[in-house]
């Protein structure tokens, strides 16, 4: 093909002409340059701008010579196009950035990558790093270029296949190359594989020691991955004994995948405090246990850690067996958990806890009440007193202790049964009353008894004792006796004892007394003495008692010495031994003259040698509390004055023992109603 030519005869620069029907046109020049320093040399150039695929071929150039023969040289033009773009495609047709997926596991991927344009056809090749991935064989084609001129070109196309992708796939970055030349760059698309996983483990932090009830824990759920990837979840618990063995479940999912999740499961190990209860025997029934039944309690226990002690209490009292238990029932078996009481009395009613303990706390249990059904007994004291006056009606009130409390009593005395526990006075009605009840458990077994006796002086007061003191006062308190029947008061009496001059008297409805305006520094003797309308007791006398100021006391122990307190110890000593000897002189004495004289025997006492005169049961006063020649106030009776008959009795045991022989006045009136006084 002519392209143009170039015609250097008519000037010197030469006149160029282009072929009308040449492909390159106005793109092509041809220029003749001269070298500088051959002039007879010159050389040819055929500029061509903007060379395209059809300016490549074969081009020859002519070079005709006037006088010489024409030459011709052939030279092939080769063009080499660059790839115009390279596209990756999904399995759908879609085309892709630069991250593809994302996919689940075990998925399989095609990937196609598409060269556009370019020549000579490039070669394109899937790539792992710098290792070539195997491809389906490429194809060409032609198609519309995606570039802005939508021109027709030439495209190369290679499938990558990916079979089932795995964990180690999640972003994987391949790339597909394509290259025609090494005159041109070739061109690289990568993409990046993105995969949902699931998570590779899960743990949960905040467990590796027990909970305590009630504290707060903080637990963290973590999840992690090869890649170090960790996405934690954070949770608070306050644990309850409820919750101890129950499980915990950490799960870890992919939200948008639901099958993909991961469980982590712990049992709960909560520690705690015991939770305790008592109930009885399924088999027993609480509102029908009758005495000498057998019943079964249980404890009911849950405690972590184990329980290390249990203890049973009855009335807040610990239960520890026979030994110590007889009263409740026959047997009383304490076996941990368990408490059996066998054949059980009414002492076992009542309510029952048991107190159990572990390393956390000791609790005891809320209360289980066990009701003994039981026939009445008497409210102790069983026997009772009752003193009357002559023509006074006294109620008799029968108090009794039964299960079910629905009690029917009666009364008897001596043979005739009454209702109504009213006793009247009269001359022939001292004795003794009785009380029986029942109910559904039975009948009483032993009856309540009334002694029905006169009215007569009160006892001597019991167990008197100093208190308190000062320099002008003192205090003495004692037990009270017996009242005689009648409202009694106490009168203290406190003599000098060098003078047995009275010096203060005080009376009291209490037996606690209050002596004051005492001189200091005196010696004295305290008597007290129970009266009431029917006369007074013996006296309780404190004796040997000295008020001192702390003056005279310090005084008096500091100016003695040590001589005179040894002479004063000998002549006690002395005297001591003295007496001993004339006592054992005149008892030996007495013993001979007793040997000569009969017994003696009066009435309905009998009081033989060796006896001891009864007392009336009104009356406990010690034979020794009262002194040699002391009168006694005999008490009158509503009838008139009592008939004294004195009465005379010896005891003839030992030496020792005859100093105490007494003088025993009984007095009686008409109805027997009789108060004894020992003086």
């Amino acid at each position: 093909m002519f392209v143009c030519c170039y015609d250097a005869r008519e000037t010197a620069a030469g006149h160029h002409k282009v072929h009308d029907k040449s492909e390159l046109g106005t793109r092509s020049h041809f220029r003749l340059e001269t070298f500088p320093r051959n002039f007879k040399t010159r050389l040819g150039f055929l500029d061509v701008k903007k060379v395209t695929l059809a300016d490549a071929g074969n081009y020859t150039c002519r070079v005709d010579f006037m006088t010489s023969q024409t030459m011709m040289s052939l030279l092939q033009l080769t063009v080499h196009e660059e790839i115009q773009d390279l596209e990756v495609f999904d399995a759908y047709g879609t085309m892709i950035g630069k991250v593809v997926g994302p996919y689940k596991l075990l998925s399989r991927v095609m990937l196609s990558c598409r060269a556009y344009g370019g020549h000579p056809p490039p070669v394109v090749r899937w790539m792992d790093g710098d290792r070539i991935l195997e491809t389906s064989s490429a194809q060409h084609y032609s198609a519309q270029s995606p570039s802005e001129r939508g021109e027709a070109v030439r495209v190369v196309d290679v499938t990558l296949h990916l079979p089932g992708l795995q964990r180690k796939d999640n972003g994987r970055d391949i790339k597909c190359v394509a290259s025609n030349t090494n005159l041109t760059q070739e061109k690289v698309r990568v993409v990046t594989i993105d995969m949902y996983l699931p998570p590779l483990e899960v743990t949960v932090d905040g467990l590796d020691a027990p909970l305590r009830a009630g504290i707060e824990a903080i637990l963290m759920c973590r999840s992690s991955s090869l890649d170090q990837n960790t996405t934690i979840g954070r949770g608070r618990l306050l644990p309850t004994p409820r919750d101890n063995g129950r499980a915990l479940t950490c799960t870890a999912s992919n939200p948008k995948v639901k099958e993909y999740s991961l469980n982590s499961t712990h049992t709960l190990q909560v520690l705690f405090a015991p939770e305790v209860s008592v109930r009885l025997a399924p088999a027993l029934d609480p509102d029908n246990i009758w005495e000498k039944a057998d019943v079964y309690f249980e404890c009911v226990i849950q405690a972590n850690p184990k329980e290390t002690r249990v203890i049973w209490l009855h009335e807040g009292r610990e239960l520890r067996g026979d030994s110590d238990d007889a009263m409740m029932a026959d047997h009383v078996l304490v076996q941990g958990q368990n408490l059996v009481l066998q054949r059980v009395t009414r002492h076992a009613q009542g309510r029952y806890q048991c107190r159990v303990t572990n390393t956390i706390d000791t609790v005891t249990s809320s209360a289980t009440t066990l009701n003994v059904m039981f026939a009445p007994e008497c409210k102790k004291p069983r026997n009772e007193t009752v003193s009357v006056t002559p023509n006074e009606e006294v109620k008799l009130n029968c108090l009794v202790e039964a299960n079910p409390p629905d009690v029917s009593t009666f009364c008897t005395f001596v043979t005739s049964f009454v209702y109504v526990c009213t006793h009247a006075h009269g001359t022939d009605h001292y004795g003794v009353v009785f009380c029986l009840g029942s109910n559904k458990a039975g009948k009483q077994r032993l009856p309540c008894m009334f002694v029905i006796s006169p009215a007569g002086p009160p006892e001597k007061p019991k167990s008197c004792t100093l208190v308190n003191q000062s320099p002008t006062s003192l205090v003495v308190t004692c037990q009270p006796g017996h009242d005689g029947g009648l409202d009694q008061h106490f009168i203290a009496t406190v003599e000098d004892a060098a003078t047995r001059r009275v010096v203060a008297n005080v009376t009291s409805t209490s037996p606690d007394l209050t002596v004051e305006g005492l001189a200091p520094g005196r010696d004295y003797l305290v008597k007290v003495t129970a009266v009431n309308q029917k006369g007074r007791s013996s006296p309780f006398t404190l004796e040997g008692f000295a008020l001192k100021v702390a003056e005279n006391k310090i005084n008096n122990s500091s100016s003695g010495e040590s001589s005179s307190l040894l002479v004063m110890f000998i002549a006690v000593v002395v005297g001591f031994v003295f007496i001993l000897t004339i006592l054992a002189l005149a008892t030996r004495a007495r013993l001979r003259h007793r040997r000569g004289h009969p017994e003696v025997n009066v009435d309905k006492n009998k009081l033989s040698t060796g006896d001891e005169a009864p007392l009336s049961p009104s009356t406990n006063a010690s034979l020794d509390e009262i002194g040699d020649g002391e009168m006694l106030h005999t008490p009158e009776s509503h009838t008139g004055p009592l008939e004294t008959l004195e009465i005379t009795a010896q005891v003839t045991t030992s030496a020792a023992a005859f100093s105490h022989a007494k003088f025993i006045s009984v007095s009686f009136d008409e109805d027997l109603i009789g108060n004894m006084e020992c003086s």
